[in-house]
């Protein structure tokens, strides 16, 4: 059975959304806010992964640093068998 993801989201006005294409370009929907002192955290957030992803250094380090993880996480399953 294949899960088809939706081509269509619908974002509130306080959402933050970072879209990976398969190509390797990156489109990043974040609201547009008017009081620098209340920015909520997933604004933050999500501005924050725009700029590592584009930043080839950070982006190498997340890369490298979640395959690790996998593979630790694959061997913790491995061995809890």
């Amino acid at each position: 059975m294949t899960i088809k993801p939706p081509t269509t989201l619908k974002l509130g006005p306080m959402d933050a959304a970072i879209i990976l294409r398969e190509d390797g370009t990156l489109e990043a929907a974040i609201p547009e806010l008017t009081d620098e002192e209340n920015v909520p955290d997933n604004v933050i957030t999500g501005a924050a992964l725009m700029f590592a992803l584009q930043n080839t250094e950070i982006y190498e380090l997340i890369h490298e640093h979640f395959l690790q993880e996998c593979a630790t996480m694959e061997m913790q399953s491995v061995n809890d068998d």
